[in-house]
Formats: structure tokens, C-alpha cells, sequence
């Protein structure tokens, strides 16, 4: 990573394992595991991740959102939220789901019997049931010594991902425009990076250009309110 100076704002790359930096110039790497957490459950009986259908992105750009606060309770303190879906064949030859199915939906969150550690949990999109927790290997990009953990989280219950519905709205006439095809294929939570000091949310696209055809991927950066883009690379 290359350095532009001395205070490097924490950051994380979308991975199983999480890579974090601390305020510092250096580039050396420590590590810590988590302990285990609670076992596996689903998300709960009369929800939408249950068994009975497979969670869309019509059910709200917040489904796994949802889901992981039915699981985990909306006070946790989450690193990192993961939830994709297909782009249907139209876009994505390699998509056999129908467009908008949710393909993903994973949390990287603080564990609750060590607040210095995280854990990471996935749901079975098919059951709802979400995986065994597992230790998350966090690797400090700095001087370790200043890392806190603390930092670089935020409690589901600050997030409104539902919010994203009129923000994706918005932007949907541009797209228009450029695409032939697009869709909505990613509704994230990513922790601090370089480009921003504090948790935002992401929007991911995929798309076909109108022009040529060509397949495309765009995103948009979003506040934690789901209300004002920050960043916006979903046509340029």
C-alpha cells in the first residue's frame, strides 16, 4: 500500500480475512483470532429466511441486513456486511439464479466474549440458517500498538440500509441512459478506508453498456443513513 501520509485512516479489504490499518507509516503485519461463538440458527420462524423462498432484492436492499440483526440482535457490532445478488443471465452468463436472488449474506462482527476479536457468520440463502461462527484473522496494516478495534465498528441499529430504496431510485433514470441492461448486484456495509474515516454503505451494479454491449461494473458509496451518496462510479 502506498503511503501519502503519516495518519492512515483503517481500512479493510472485503475477505475472509480482515486487513486493518493502524496510525502509522509502516507496513507491518500482526495478527489475532477470535473465539467461537454462539452455535448456528436460522434467522427465525415467519421471516423471509426461513426455507420457505429464497430471499430478493425486491424484499428490500436491507434483507440480509434484517436477517443478520433477527440472528444476532441489532445491538451487535458489526465490521463488515456482505450481501450479493444475481444479475440474471441477461447480464451475467454465468448467473443461473433468476435476477435479484440473493446470492450472499455474511456479517464480520465483534465477538461477544471479546470485545478485541471478531467473528464472521454466513447464511445459507436456501435455508436461512446462518453458518457456525468463526474466528476472523485481523492483520494490522501499521503500528500495531495503536490499533483499537472499537474503531472500526458500528452497531447494526446505526445502519438504515432500508434507506437505499429511494437512493437507488435516483439514480436509476442515469442508468437507464447508459445501460441496456443493469442490476443491482451488492448492498454492503465496509468499515473505514483510506477514502473515507468513517463506516459507508456500498451499492454494487452490474450492467451492459448501451453502446457496445459490453459488460460493466459500477458502485456508489453511501452515508450510513442511506441517504447521500459520497461516491458515485455507477455510470462513469
Amino acid at each position: 500500500m502506498s503511503q501519502t501520509s503519516s495518519h492512515v485512516a483503517p481500512y479493510m479489504l472485503a475477505s475472509a480475512t480482515l486487513v486493518l490499518a493502524a496510525c502509522s507509516g509502516r507496513q507491518d503485519a500482526a495478527s489475532e483470532s477470535a473465539a467461537i461463538g454462539p452455535p448456528a440458527q436460522s434467522a427465525g420462524p415467519g421471516s423471509l429466511f426461513g426455507g420457505a423462498r429464497t430471499s430478493t432484492l425486491s424484499d428490500g436492499p436491507d434483507v440480509c441486513f434484517r436477517a443478520v440483526a433477527k440472528h444476532l440482535g441489532s445491538n451487535t457490532k458489526i465490521a463488515e456486511l456482505t450481501s450479493f445478488f444475481s444479475a440474471g443471465s441477461d447480464i451475467d452468463s454465468t448467473d443461473t439464479e433468476p435476477k435479484g436472488q440473493m446470492k450472499t449474506c455474511s456479517v464480520n462482527y465483534q465477538n461477544p466474549t471479546d470485545a478485541r476479536k471478531l467473528l464472521t457468520t454466513s447464511m445459507d440463502v436456501a435455508s436461512g440458517i446462518f453458518s457456525q461462527p468463526m474466528p476472523v484473522e485481523i492483520m494490522v496494516m501499521g503500528d500495531e500498538s495503536k490499533f483499537r478495534l472499537e474503531d472500526n465498528l458500528i452497531r447494526l441499529s446505526q445502519v438504515n440500509a432500508a434507506a437505499l430504496t429511494a437512493t437507488m431510485k435516483s439514480q436509476e433514470p442515469k442508468l437507464g441512459v447508459t445501460y441496456s441492461h443493469y442490476a443491482w448486484s451488492g448492498v454492503r456495509l465496509e468499515g473505514p478506508s483510506p477514502f473515507s474515516s468513517t463506516p459507508t454503505l456500498r451499492l454494487d451494479v452490474e450492467d451492459r453498456l448501451a453502446v457496445n454491449d459490453i459488460k460493466k461494473n459500477g458502485y456508489a458509496s453511501v452515508t450510513t443513513d442511506g441517504k447521500t451518496i459520497k461516491t458515485n462510479d455507477l455510470t462513469s
